[in-house]
């Protein structure tokens, strides 16, 4: 557009200026600023894009009667419509759409600072139910300020006052290694694992219990239900032996 300016309607371009008292120029207050391609690059990039219109707002009004006037209304609505509507739409679209990743990785950072422990990795729903909860796991257990107080220690006492696990988390730290991080796990969490296999080893033994008691009694109501049994067949072969005498002495009486 500079370059169009310049080369078909840099009689267009003045302007008016406030001139100050002692400086010398046209009566008319405007002077010409697109006499040299760089005046015009300077002209259209100041003026153009911070008017709302484009440069046109800032250039001379032509008449309809002067043959450039349909060039000039060209020029003006290219301008419009190619700078001020696309162009710098998509440069504010670049940028607000830039702002919105920052801003949602920020928030993604954050949630995952809150619902995750920095020091092992493990999430809140982890601790759901347990003895601990995630917010006493990152403040007792997992501090992270804790570990850094500790990294610092170490660093700072002197290596032949090393106990055993800071020689060795000394080394680690020299070696840039992070396998002495707790990852995935937690001495709660491991001691509430413990605890409920106790639990459920207890309870399976009640129920074995139990079920061995159960068995007791009905062992004892079977062997009493089969006395009962055998008891009633001996009564019942005892009245079948009577029965069987009975008859026979009467058979033999009337033969007398």
């Amino acid at each position: 557009f500079s370059i169009v300016g310049f080369l078909f309607l840099k009689d267009d371009f003045r302007m008016e200026v406030d001139r100050l008292p002692m400086a010398e120029g046209d009566d008319d207050g405007t002077e010409r600023v697109c006499d040299t391609l760089l005046l015009c690059i300077v002209t259209v990039l100041n003026q153009g894009l911070r008017n709302g219109g484009g440069v046109g707002d800032v250039l001379r009004k032509p008449s309809k009667d002067e043959p450039l006037f349909a060039a000039r209304v060209v020029y003006d609505l290219l301008f419009f419509f190619i700078v001020i509507i696309i162009v710098l739409n998509l440069i504010f679209g670049v940028i607000i759409d830039t702002f919105a990743d920052l801003r949602s990785e920020k928030q993604g950072k954050e949630e995952i600072l809150k619902t995750t422990c920095f020091i092992c990795g493990l999430e809140r729903d982890k601790f759901d139910n347990k003895t601990v909860s995630f917010e006493e796991h990152i403040k007792s257990e997992h501090n992270m300020w804790h570990y850094l107080y500790f990294i610092v220690l170490v660093k700072v006492k002197d290596p032949t006052e090393y106990t055993g696990p800071e020689s060795y988390v000394a080394q680690m730290i020299k070696e840039k290694n992070l396998d002495w991080f707790p990852r995935m796990r937690a001495m709660s969490l491991v001691s509430n694992e413990g605890d409920s296999e106790q639990n459920e080893i207890r309870i399976l033994q009640e129920k074995l219990d139990s079920t061995v008691s159960l068995v007791t009694q009905l062992s004892s109501q079977l062997s009493e239900l089969k006395e009962q049994m055998t008891e009633q067949r001996k009564n019942k072969q005892r009245l079948g032996f009577l029965g069987s005498s009975s008859s026979q002495v009467n058979h033999q009486m009337p033969g007398h």
